[in-house]
Protein backbone atom coordinates (compact mmCIF):
# COMPACT_ATOMS: atom_id res chain seq x y z
CA UNK A 1 0.00 0.00 0.00
CA UNK A 2 1.61 3.14 -1.01
CA UNK A 3 2.63 5.55 1.77
CA UNK A 4 -0.31 8.08 1.35
CA UNK A 5 -3.07 5.56 1.06
CA UNK A 6 -2.19 4.16 4.00
CA UNK A 7 -2.09 8.07 5.98
CA UNK A 8 -4.66 8.40 4.42
CA UNK A 9 -6.55 5.31 5.98
CA UNK A 10 -5.06 6.20 9.05
CA UNK A 11 -6.79 9.54 9.46
CA UNK A 12 -9.66 8.43 8.30
CA UNK A 13 -9.85 5.77 11.21
CA UNK A 14 -8.63 8.40 14.12
CA UNK A 15 -11.97 10.42 12.78
CA UNK A 16 -13.99 7.23 13.42
CA UNK A 17 -12.81 6.50 16.87
CA UNK A 18 -12.88 10.00 17.60
CA UNK A 19 -16.27 10.57 16.46
CA UNK A 20 -17.24 7.34 18.51
CA UNK A 21 -15.30 8.58 21.71
CA UNK A 22 -17.24 12.04 21.40
CA UNK A 23 -20.54 10.96 20.42
CA UNK A 24 -20.28 8.62 23.97
CA UNK A 25 -19.27 11.29 25.91
CA UNK A 26 -21.96 13.78 25.12
CA UNK A 27 -24.60 11.36 26.28
CA UNK A 28 -22.41 10.62 29.29
CA UNK A 29 -21.93 6.76 28.30
CA UNK A 30 -18.42 7.21 29.76
CA UNK A 31 -17.09 3.75 30.13
CA UNK A 32 -18.00 3.19 26.88
CA UNK A 33 -15.91 6.44 25.69
CA UNK A 34 -13.24 5.60 27.71
CA UNK A 35 -13.44 1.89 26.14
CA UNK A 36 -13.23 3.48 22.60
CA UNK A 37 -10.18 5.38 23.67
CA UNK A 38 -8.55 2.03 24.39
CA UNK A 39 -9.59 0.21 21.34
CA UNK A 40 -8.09 3.71 19.35
CA UNK A 41 -4.63 2.79 21.01
CA UNK A 42 -4.43 -0.84 20.17
CA UNK A 43 -5.95 -0.21 16.76
CA UNK A 44 -4.52 2.87 15.38
CA UNK A 45 -1.06 2.33 17.34
CA UNK A 46 -0.80 -1.64 18.09
CA UNK A 47 0.00 -0.92 21.85
CA UNK A 48 -1.76 -0.87 24.86
CA UNK A 49 -3.14 2.60 26.29
CA UNK A 50 -0.77 1.99 29.41
CA UNK A 51 2.18 1.88 27.11
CA UNK A 52 1.81 4.89 25.90
CA UNK A 53 0.04 7.35 29.16
CA UNK A 54 2.82 6.27 31.57
CA UNK A 55 5.77 7.94 29.07
CA UNK A 56 6.69 11.17 29.40
CA UNK A 57 6.67 13.21 26.23
CA UNK A 58 10.30 13.06 25.49
CA UNK A 59 9.87 9.35 25.68
CA UNK A 60 6.77 9.63 22.90
CA UNK A 61 8.41 11.56 20.91
CA UNK A 62 11.88 9.69 21.05
CA UNK A 63 9.39 6.71 20.29
CA UNK A 64 7.81 8.13 17.36
CA UNK A 65 11.19 9.34 15.65
CA UNK A 66 13.13 7.54 13.37
CA UNK A 67 15.99 8.76 11.55
CA UNK A 68 15.61 12.16 12.72
CA UNK A 69 11.85 12.06 10.96
CA UNK A 70 9.21 12.91 13.80
CA UNK A 71 5.83 10.17 12.93
CA UNK A 72 3.26 13.40 13.20
CA UNK A 73 0.60 10.61 12.38
CA UNK A 74 0.93 8.99 15.90
CA UNK A 75 1.66 12.39 17.60
CA UNK A 76 -1.55 13.62 16.62
CA UNK A 77 -3.34 10.36 17.34
CA UNK A 78 -1.93 10.18 21.11
CA UNK A 79 -2.33 13.82 21.55
CA UNK A 80 -5.99 13.22 20.84
CA UNK A 81 -6.63 10.67 22.49
CA UNK A 82 -4.84 11.83 25.64
CA UNK A 83 -7.03 15.18 25.40
CA UNK A 84 -10.23 13.02 25.23
CA UNK A 85 -9.43 11.10 28.42
CA UNK A 86 -8.34 13.85 30.14
CA UNK A 87 -11.77 15.77 29.10
CA UNK A 88 -13.77 12.47 30.21
CA UNK A 89 -12.14 11.81 33.56
CA UNK A 90 -12.67 15.43 34.61
CA UNK A 91 -16.21 15.00 33.06
CA UNK A 92 -16.87 11.68 35.73
CA UNK A 93 -14.17 13.33 38.80
CA UNK A 94 -14.27 17.17 38.37
CA UNK A 95 -10.40 18.54 38.41
CA UNK A 96 -8.12 15.38 38.92
CA UNK A 97 -4.20 14.57 38.84
CA UNK A 98 -4.65 12.31 36.17
CA UNK A 99 -6.73 14.92 33.98
CA UNK A 100 -4.08 17.95 34.54
CA UNK A 101 -1.35 15.11 33.82
CA UNK A 102 -2.87 14.24 30.45
CA UNK A 103 -3.97 17.52 29.66
CA UNK A 104 0.09 18.86 29.92
CA UNK A 105 1.50 16.26 28.17
CA UNK A 106 -1.49 16.80 24.82
CA UNK A 107 -0.60 20.14 24.66
CA UNK A 108 3.09 19.43 24.43
CA UNK A 109 2.30 17.25 21.75
CA UNK A 110 -0.10 19.38 20.04
CA UNK A 111 2.51 22.43 20.87
CA UNK A 112 5.40 20.45 19.11
CA UNK A 113 3.21 19.76 15.80
CA UNK A 114 2.45 23.14 15.27
CA UNK A 115 5.79 23.99 15.62
CA UNK A 116 6.86 21.36 13.23
CA UNK A 117 4.65 22.08 10.53
CA UNK A 118 2.50 25.20 11.26
CA UNK A 119 -0.87 23.69 10.50
CA UNK A 120 -3.18 25.35 12.47
CA UNK A 121 -5.83 23.48 12.68
CA UNK A 122 -3.58 22.61 15.95
CA UNK A 123 -4.15 25.54 17.72
CA UNK A 124 -8.09 24.85 18.01
CA UNK A 125 -6.45 21.98 20.07
CA UNK A 126 -3.72 23.88 22.32
CA UNK A 127 -6.51 26.90 22.63
CA UNK A 128 -9.03 24.16 24.07
CA UNK A 129 -6.31 22.97 26.38
CA UNK A 130 -5.74 25.75 27.49
CA UNK A 131 -9.07 26.81 28.82
CA UNK A 132 -9.17 23.71 30.36
CA UNK A 133 -5.94 24.29 31.66
CA UNK A 134 -7.48 27.63 33.62
CA UNK A 135 -8.90 25.51 36.22
CA UNK A 136 -4.75 24.04 37.29
CA UNK A 137 -2.23 25.43 39.07
CA UNK A 138 0.21 25.25 35.90
CA UNK A 139 4.61 25.20 35.98
CA UNK A 140 6.75 27.47 34.86
CA UNK A 141 7.53 24.60 32.14
CA UNK A 142 4.29 24.26 30.18
CA UNK A 143 4.10 28.46 30.96
CA UNK A 144 6.72 28.66 28.73
CA UNK A 145 6.07 26.33 26.22
CA UNK A 146 2.82 28.49 26.09
CA UNK A 147 4.61 31.64 25.96
CA UNK A 148 6.88 30.49 22.66
CA UNK A 149 3.44 29.40 21.24
CA UNK A 150 1.68 32.74 21.44
CA UNK A 151 4.79 34.22 20.06
CA UNK A 152 4.74 31.92 16.87
CA UNK A 153 1.15 32.64 16.97
CA UNK A 154 1.26 36.59 17.25
CA UNK A 155 -0.84 36.56 19.67
CA UNK A 156 1.34 39.44 21.51
CA UNK A 157 -0.88 40.30 24.07
CA UNK A 158 -1.71 36.59 25.74
CA UNK A 159 2.15 36.12 25.17
CA UNK A 160 2.80 39.31 27.04
CA UNK A 161 0.16 38.30 29.60
CA UNK A 162 2.16 34.70 29.89
CA UNK A 163 5.46 36.86 30.44
CA UNK A 164 4.09 38.53 33.46
CA UNK A 165 2.90 35.08 35.21
CA UNK A 166 5.72 33.55 34.53
CA UNK A 167 8.43 36.50 36.27
CA UNK A 168 8.13 36.64 39.59
CA UNK A 169 8.44 40.19 41.13
CA UNK A 170 11.89 38.85 43.07
CA UNK A 171 13.44 37.83 39.77
CA UNK A 172 16.18 40.14 39.91
CA UNK A 173 16.06 40.03 35.66
CA UNK A 174 12.42 40.48 35.28
CA UNK A 175 13.00 44.07 33.90
CA UNK A 176 15.66 43.28 31.58
CA UNK A 177 13.25 39.92 30.61
CA UNK A 178 10.31 42.30 29.83
CA UNK A 179 12.17 45.12 28.45
CA UNK A 180 13.76 42.60 25.83
CA UNK A 181 10.14 40.86 24.85
CA UNK A 182 9.14 44.45 24.35
CA UNK A 183 12.57 45.62 21.92
CA UNK A 184 11.65 42.30 19.62
CA UNK A 185 8.30 43.52 19.44
CA UNK A 186 8.97 46.88 18.57
CA UNK A 187 10.78 45.76 15.71
CA UNK A 188 7.30 43.86 14.40
CA UNK A 189 4.99 46.13 11.42
CA UNK A 190 2.35 47.85 13.04
CA UNK A 191 -0.26 45.91 11.62
CA UNK A 192 1.17 42.57 13.36
CA UNK A 193 0.99 44.25 16.58
CA UNK A 194 -2.30 45.65 16.38
CA UNK A 195 -3.66 42.17 14.83
CA UNK A 196 -1.29 40.32 18.28
CA UNK A 197 -3.62 43.15 20.24
CA UNK A 198 -0.44 44.90 21.78
CA UNK A 199 0.06 48.01 19.69
CA UNK A 200 3.08 49.96 19.75
CA UNK A 201 1.91 52.65 21.71
CA UNK A 202 1.01 50.09 24.45
CA UNK A 203 4.10 48.94 24.19
CA UNK A 204 6.31 51.70 24.11
CA UNK A 205 3.74 53.31 27.23
CA UNK A 206 4.93 49.64 29.50
CA UNK A 207 8.39 50.29 28.73
CA UNK A 208 7.65 54.32 30.01
CA UNK A 209 6.94 52.36 32.96
CA UNK A 210 8.84 50.35 33.87
CA UNK A 211 12.27 52.56 33.42
CA UNK A 212 10.28 54.47 35.32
Amino acid sequence: MPQTDYIMRIIEQLADYLWAIVLNKKVQKYDIALEKINEAYNGLLHLNAGQIKNLSVNEILENNTHEGILNKGNIEIIANLLFEEADILENMNGKNSASFEYYQKSIELFITLFSETAITQYCKNIEDIIGKLENYEIGDYINKKIFNYYLKKGYYGKAEDKLYDLLENNDPDRKSKILNFYEILLKKDDFDLQKGNLPRTEIIDAIKALEE
